[in-house]
């Protein structure tokens, strides 16, 4: 990571190394493997390797956890209760853009549901993902989404800036529980930005919650990193905040599962695991 990422990076954790590479990949998941397999046109029994290849390059872009826990592979779009909405909308030419985006790995999930994949955007702060991405997909010579290297707070940003009020939808996966309270308000507000002055749009993803809600404490590598953990009623009371002063309608549907292992892996050592809830969340313009 060269120092002006290091820089953009300010505000998320310093994350811990020491078990990532100890994780193993017991199983691929079957919507996974279809879209290896199918879309990229990887061999079954090469699968694996590759995904290990993957993962290697990935990691030195940085060492998200969920990186080292093969999370790019555990597609989540398809479980929201959205998705038959927004896959209708977007194979009738609607626009989507994924905040934090990774390897763009929704992206081609929904490219491969039939989506036209020039009208899908992605937004990550490191680009060099964007590159695993492709190599992951087989991909760069066909995959047409946008694609952008950029931090959504900053103010000054002109790529994005070009991105405000064209979206039909927007989707964060894996991004809100890396922040407190209040860069998670900005994140809703930004999100709101980018959707077309209309109604039905929506905003939906999922995050990592607890069922303490409030601000937790995470050591990294000897520092102490704060994010703010929602439950059900505390994410839901932040999107009260946000969205009741826009002068517009929305419905606002969140729920929270406990968390349950959704991939086969195999982890030699401890690693801290307090993430006990999964959030998932639909945020409607009525009007």
């Amino acid at each position: 990571m060269d120092k002006a990422q290091d820089e953009l990076h300010t505000g998320l954790p310093e994350l811990r190394t020491d078990w990532i590479g100890s994780t193993t990949l017991v199983e691929v998941p079957l919507p996974a493997k279809r879209i290896l397999e199918d879309y990229a046109g990887v061999p079954g029994e090469n699968i694996m390797a590759h995904l290990d290849q993957v993962r290697a390059k990935a990691l030195e872009t940085y060492h998200y956890p969920c990186i080292g826990e093969y999370r790019f592979l555990d597609l989540q779009i398809t479980k929201s209760p959205a998705y038959p909405q927004i896959l209708s909308r977007l194979r009738q030419g609607a626009r989507l853009l994924d905040v934090g985006c990774c390897i763009g790995q929704e992206l081609r999930q929904l490219t491969y549901d039939g989506v036209e994949s020039s009208n899908l955007y992605g937004i990550d702060l490191f680009g060099d993902f964007f590159q695993v991405g492709y190599d992951l997909f087989r991909d760069r010579d066909s995959f047409r989404a946008t694609m952008l290297a950029a931090d959504l707070f900053a103010t000054n940003n002109t790529d994005l800036s070009r991105l405000l009020g064209t979206m039909d939808v927007v989707w964060s996966g894996n991004l809100l529980h890396l922040f407190l309270w209040e860069r998670q308000r900005q994140a809703l507000l930004f999100m709101r930005m980018m959707l077309v002055d209309s109604p039905t749009t929506t905003i939906a993803g999922r995050f990592m919650g607890n069922a303490n809600p409030g601000e937790h404490h995470y050591g990294f590598r000897g520092r102490t990193d704060s994010m703010y953990r929602h439950d059900q009623q505390s994410f839901k009371t932040l999107c009260q905040e946000v969205f009741d002063g826009t002068g517009e309608r929305w419905s606002i549907d969140v729920q929270a599962f406990d968390w349950v292992e959704t991939l086969s892996l195999r982890t030699v050592g401890q690693k801290d695991d307090t993430w006990t809830l999964e959030i998932r969340f639909v945020i409607t313009r009525l009007s």
